[in-house]
């Protein structure tokens, strides 16, 4: 089966834990986005609304349920919901402040994991899982509305560069970033190696 012709990737709009710096990484927390996460939303609507979406992915996080809601008010388009593509399950730094995890994290080697959580090559390896089912699946544009981290990897890959350590640091609240048939196989290559370095 051919590959889609792109993957329309959409971090989904502020929540309250970004505006105040917090951490969520488990999806039975209900964080929401806030009026601000709407309002970015409600910008991006005519750009996505200009392309032939075909599915819509999201993870098991309400904010991107919401963002995907948003985007496409008026349009009836089939949902699949991707908990690979959730956020990094973050243990003991559940909820708490961006800045203590980083200070945890960067102390650390990349397969470190905090207690309860996974580390960012656990997240890595449910990336590039996620990545080839969409790169295998029936629809040609699907819009992926996930989080930071995945995208921020891919955006790593697609360069050549380390997903877990590369240039790209940040990804910002609903923006998007469209992955091209060649994009997707050069990444999955590159997060595949990567893979193999860390020896899993």
């Amino acid at each position: 089966m051919a590959p889609p012709t792109a993957l329309v990737l959409v971090r989904h709009g502020q929540s309250s834990y970004n505006l105040a710096r917090r951490l969520n990484g488990d999806p039975s927390v209900p964080v929401h986005l806030d009026a601000t996460g709407v309002a970015q939303t409600i910008a991006l609507r005519a750009r996505i609304a200009a392309l032939p979406i075909d599915l819509a992915v999201h993870t098991r996080f309400p904010r991107t349920h919401e963002t995907l809601d948003v985007l496409l008010e008026g349009r009836d388009l089939a949902r699949l919901e991707c908990p690979d593509l959730d956020d990094v399950l973050l243990g003991e730094f559940e909820g708490a402040g961006v800045d203590a995890y980083r200070a945890w994290r960067e102390a650390r080697p990349q397969d470190a994991r905090p207690e309860g959580g996974e580390s960012r090559v656990d997240a890595l390896r449910r990336y590039t899982r996620a990545f080839r089912r969409l790169a295998t699946g029936s629809a040609d544009m699907p819009l992926v509305v996930t989080h930071d981290i995945p995208i921020r990897f891919i955006a790593n890959a697609i360069a050549g560069d380390d997903p877990l350590d590369g240039p790209v640091t940040a990804v910002a609240n609903a923006s998007l970033l469209t992955v091209s048939r060649a994009q997707l196989g050069d990444a999955l290559g590159v997060m595949d190696a990567t893979l193999l370095a860390t020896g899993t």
